[in-house]
């Protein structure tokens, strides 16, 4: 005689068929829409959700819908006459509120310096290596420098990008000689640059079309192309903006939008142009350029941030084809508070990211194209002394699961067991 225990449904094995009956296609479809501290958790719950989870299409479309966040890097400072202690490099995080938090991520090290950003993978210049590291995942790459590529090197000499349209991603050096009979404090010259393509086993020279290239001014990467400011005789202003297509490998020139003294002309301006400084960031995913007064206590060709007395101009390339550009805001800062923005990213959200002599750091909402900013409508964020004000920098950043071990190529591969926690708010 049956019991009746036998007549009784087991609720946890018909809940784990159920699943077991989602297809692919639909299983996509829910971890989409899941934070990334969940999808960690379930890369153990069965080998069909952690082959969904890890599939190179799910991670970019993950990516492409998580949150962006504005990471502020504070360099190491060492120890001096007026500084008695190392202070190590820190990171802050700014959510989408703007809410700041320290970033305590075990895969970055006290010398470790940040050059650049993407698809939440994190670059960092060492004395004798260059560092990728993915912090939600916790993998990291460590890669050669090109080879006797060490005498006068610096970090913003490097940079990362990624194309789309290929999925790769790559390393660029710009690949710094000394010019003789040029004077002291002039802009860096560049016969060539150094492409690495994560997943190969060599560095690959490139050659470029100009000599000066101003790179220390910011570059960044849009839609598939790295983007920085050149020196350009033939533009009223001596500057134009440089793009490197990452999947032809092709150099184009683009001329940057006239001055305000120079719009009502056509064609090549003969007047004196204004003094001004330029950068190059990016804004909603575009290129823009940034125009701020001269400041001659920081020429143009050092990596000092850029001293904000008055207006400050952003213009947003618009069509790289034709050349076309739109003022995106026109911002007028105070010039008895002084500010500094740092590079290469410092606007997000209709937010801007600014900073005192004396560490304070401040958000100032932006809306319209025109805009006065007030002291007093500022919003403090945090003060980060003892750290120089001069040497912030700020990168858009997002939480992904990019895999580093794909593109181990020659490198060394570190990663951690899952699961991993996401990194430390």
């Amino acid at each position: 005689m049956a019991s009746d225990t036998d007549n009784v449904e087991h609720p946890i094995e018909n809940h784990a068929a159920s699943i077991n009956r989602i297809t692919s296609d639909v299983l996509h479809e829910i971890l989409l829409r899941l934070p990334i501290s969940s999808l960690l958790r379930f890369l153990r719950a069965c080998h069909q959700w952690r082959d969904v989870i890890l599939d190179p299409c799910f991670v970019m479309g993950h990516a492409s819908r998580a949150p962006e966040h504005l990471l502020l890097f504070l360099p190491r400072v060492d120890a001096s006459a007026s500084h008695k202690t190392v202070t190590p490099g820190r990171v802050k995080l700014f959510d989408e509120k703007w809410s700041v938090s320290t970033w305590a991520a075990s895969s970055m090290e006290p010398d470790d310096h940040l050059f650049a950003s993407c698809n939440g993978l994190l670059c960092f210049y060492r004395k004798y290596t260059l560092k990728i590291v993915n912090p939600t995942t916790g993998q990291s790459l460590h890669l050669s420098k090109p080879d006797g590529k060490l005498f006068r090197d610096l970090y913003y000499l490097y940079s990362f990008g990624f194309h789309p349209a290929t999925g790769k991603y790559k390393l660029i050096y710009f690949h710094r000689e000394p010019r003789h009979g040029r004077l002291s404090g002039q802009p860096f010259c560049f016969d060539s640059i150094q492409v690495y393509t994560l997943g190969e086993d060599r560095w690959r020279e490139i050659r470029a079309p100009k000599e000066s290239c101003l790179v220390n001014l910011g570059v960044v990467n849009v839609d598939g192309a790295m983007y920085w400011i050149t020196e350009e005789e033939r533009t009223c202003c001596g500057v134009a903006v440089m793009r490197f297509d990452l999947k032809d490998e092709t150099f184009t020139t683009l001329r940057p939008p006239p001055l305000k003294a120079c719009e009502a002309t056509e064609g090549p301006c003969d007047c004196e142009a204004p003094d001004r400084s330029y950068y190059v960031t990016e804004v909603d995913k575009k290129v823009c350029l940034v125009t701020v007064p001269f400041n001659c206590s920081a020429p143009r060709w050092r990596s000092y941030n850029a001293e904000v007395s008055g207006r400050m101009d952003v213009r947003m390339l618009e069509s790289p084809t034709e050349d076309r550009w739109f003022l995106k805001y026109n911002i007028d800062l105070p010039s008895s508070a002084p500010r500094f923005v740092p590079q290469p990213c410092f606007i997000r959200g209709e937010k801007i990211l600014l900073h005192d002599r004396e560490g304070d750091a401040f958000s100032r909402d932006l809306q319209g194209d025109g805009m006065q900013i007030e002291e007093c409508s500022e919003v403090k964020l945090l003060n980060f002394r003892p750290h120089r004000y001069y040497e912030t920098q700020s990168y858009l950043y997002k939480e992904t699961l990019v895999p580093l071990d794909l593109y181990a190529g020659a490198a060394i591969v570190r990663a951690p067991h899952w699961p991993l926690a996401p990194p430390g708010y």
